[in-house]
């Protein structure tokens, strides 16, 4: 903690030169350089929001915004967690973890423990020192995507501090840089932030006010610059639940762990120490989930155990196959909840097909799923159980848990992920002065629910699904994945299996 803290430092003071001409840059990137109307005429604007919930787009449409636009329910990896899914969507460089805070397996040794980690992630890039900065603190790859993400050095810290007034400033700013880009580009990429504290810190009322407003200013906009046609898109990386966690539902997983019989280490070496069930636990930024590593042996006891604790909803975990007469090669994921293995199924990539148990509580899963008469097990296509599960509790449910743990967008994915009761969320961190605790505690995400998963995909450029996989943005909208690579974004392979044939969709 004390270095990583140091490093913070002094990469802030070796960057104040930097930083003090952030907003000289942001200026002199945004003034026209030169241009003229009839080389621009059509000018496509995608606006990556994070916390861009489908319920806070639905209620701002009610009210007037994004009239015509198609709307879509926007569905992320779990769990739903900013840097990994924007990582995810973008097919950008993994991520370490799912978030700064991560077990690296091969050091054995977790990174950005508690309120360093909570530091890195309000910190922004640090691009112009990143000599200085170690690995494990530097900024996602997918920052180099956006035309446009920051106005000052520390425009995280401040948004965090006062998230609607940061919110409003940085409007005025991107609008500022779009019309300045606007000039010599036919495709333009942000980012905004604020939407997500906002989500995080005051309320889903707030976030549909500020889309609102957003609405109100982009139509404003196309007013104020008839030389040329805006099209917009908007999109997030994950929604907010919005419901208000009462401070004593902000646990510490490990003390939950710890009553169920798990003991919570900081590396294999100590767990292998632990003549009983051991996990290296990592709290996340006040989410609702929290990732395990854990020995093979010893894994399934530690899902079922955490899966007893009060704040778990359920647990997934890496599995196994339940008879010998199920194909080889399946992947195979278990899903616990109160002690019990509730559901597992295995996937099979050689034919992008799910093998789904008959004996699975899938009715308790909201889970429709239906069997022939007699059928020990039942196979399913990715698009079958997509169509199924889209609109249920846990959209996307095979798909989002399989990949959950393979390292598409993260580099060391978790061996187990317990997704939290919406009534519930992880402290994170906990800050010296203790009223700050209860900060972040207005809504959250993570969990497989629906609640905080589902985000929202709107746009004036093409007509939608209603519900699309994140994964598939970039296939949706082939301009904005050509834009990215005249950037010279790295790209990775997305996840096996993701592409969904939506006109085929039951």
């Amino acid at each position: 903690m004390k270095r990583l803290l140091s490093v913070l430092a002094l990469g802030l003071l070796a960057a104040t030169a930097a930083s003090c001409d952030w907003e000289h840059y942001a200026l002199m990137n945004s003034i026209p350089a030169r241009g003229d109307p009839d080389r621009n005429p059509v000018v496509h604007v995608y606006l990556g929001l994070d916390g861009l919930g489908h319920r806070a787009v639905v209620q701002a449409r009610e009210r007037g915004a994004f009239q015509g636009w198609n709307l879509a329910r926007f569905i992320p990896m779990f769990p739903a967690t900013s840097d990994a899914s924007w990582s995810r969507i973008l097919h950008a460089e993994r991520f370490a973890g799912y978030e700064y805070g991560h077990y690296d397996p091969l050091k054995d040794k977790v990174y950005n423990k508690a309120l360093g980690g909570m530091l890195v992630h309000l910190v922004p890039p640090l691009e112009g020192v990143s000599f200085m900065v170690p690995d494990y603190a530097l900024t996602p790859s997918y920052y180099d995507a956006f035309d446009y993400h920051a106005t000052a050095y520390l425009d995280a810290l401040w948004s965090y501090d006062r998230p609607v007034y940061g919110y409003y400033r940085g409007l005025d700013n991107l609008f500022v840089a779009l019309a300045g880009r606007s000039e010599t580009q036919t495709d333009f990429f942000a980012y905004v932030l604020e939407a997500d504290v906002i989500g995080h810190i005051r309320s889903e009322a707030d976030v549909t006010e500020a889309l609102v407003s957003l609405g109100q200013r982009i139509e404003e906009f196309k007013r104020n610059h008839p030389e040329r046609t805006f099209v917009f898109t908007l999109f997030g990386d994950h929604g907010m639940d919005g419901v208000k966690k009462p401070i004593a539902n902000v646990v510490d997983f490990r003390d939950q762990l710890e009553a169920a019989g798990v003991v919570s280490v900081d590396s294999f070496k100590d767990a292998d120490r632990e003549p009983g069930p051991a996990a290296v636990t990592i709290l996340h930024t006040r989410t609702t989930y929290v990732s395990m590593h854990a020995r093979p042996e010893k894994l399934d006891e530690v899902a079922r155990l955490a899966s007893t604790c009060a704040a778990a909803d359920l647990v997934f975990a890496r599995g196994q196959p339940p008879a010998p007469d199920y194909p080889e090669g399946l992947v195979w994921v278990n899903v616990w909840r109160e002690g019990a293995l509730v559901a597992r199924f295995g996937y099979e990539a050689a034919t992008d097909q799910y093998w789904l148990p008959a004996e699975g509580e899938w009715e308790a899963l909201d889970l429709p799923v239906s069997f022939a008469p007699g059928a020990r097990h039942g196979v399913f296509t990715d698009e079958a159980l997509f169509a199924l599960s889209a609109d249920r509790t846990y959209p996307d449910f095979f798909f989002r848990a399989r990949t959950a743990f393979e390292p598409i967008s993260v580099k060391f994915p978790a061996d187990a992920v317990v997704s939290f009761r919406p009534e519930f969320m992880s402290v994170g961190f906990k800050a010296p002065i203790s009223s700050l605790n209860e900060t972040g505690t207005a809504g959250s995400h993570g969990a497989m629910d629906a609640l905080g998963s589902v985000a929202a995909l709107v746009s004036e450029e093409r007509e939608l699904p209603a519900a699309v996989r994140s994964d598939t943005l970039l296939e949706l909208f082939p301009r904005l994945d050509a834009h990215m690579r005249k950037r010279g974004v790295t790209r990775v392979p997305g996840a096996e299996g993701a592409a969904l044939d939506y006109g085929a969709l039951p």
